[in-house]
């Protein structure tokens, strides 16, 4: 019984906060960075002699693809391609290269084989994107060095 007096007195206290400018408290809002973030900036790169062994790709601002969708939507449109399993993990091939995907927590994480050349990768990606889009998700590519280190927040 104490503690429904506590609560009621306490809700009491709250209806008889007075009107006169009550956001006066929050004043400013301060944003504090423990470290700064570094821009990912990719355009200026040279990219004509990149291979499988030089970049991975990562899609952002997707939530869900159904399992039964994964074929239809992660596979690219103007390409042929093959659905395999190796070691449980399912590959696509697209003529004589392929890539996978995982879901990691920035986003979906693409890796292609070493041979083959970032043009392709790139339009297959590039097509992944856009049918994923055509589902109503926001998702952009992000191109990785894989010689670099990335932090995401």
């Amino acid at each position: 019984m104490k503690l429904f007096r506590f609560l009621k007195k306490k809700l009491n206290e709250l209806d008889n906060i007075p009107e006169e400018k009550p956001t006066e408290k929050i004043t400013k809002k301060i944003t504090v960075e423990t470290e700064p973030k570094a821009e990912i900036n990719t355009e200026n790169i040279d990219r004509t002699n990149w291979t499988g062994e030089n970049f991975e790709f990562l899609i952002t601002g997707v939530d869900e693809i159904p399992n039964e969708e994964y074929d239809r939507i992660m596979t690219p449109n103007s390409f042929e391609w093959k659905k395999v399993i190796k070691d449980d993990w399912p590959f696509y091939v697209v003529e004589k290269d392929e890539f996978s995907f995982s879901w990691e927590i920035p986003g979906i994480q693409f890796t292609f084989n070493k041979e083959v050349k970032y043009e392709k990768a790139k339009k297959i990606a590039d097509e992944i994107i856009e049918n994923i889009n055509s589902f109503g998700h926001k998702a952009e590519l992000v191109i990785l060095e894989k010689n670099k280190v990335y932090r995401f927040e």
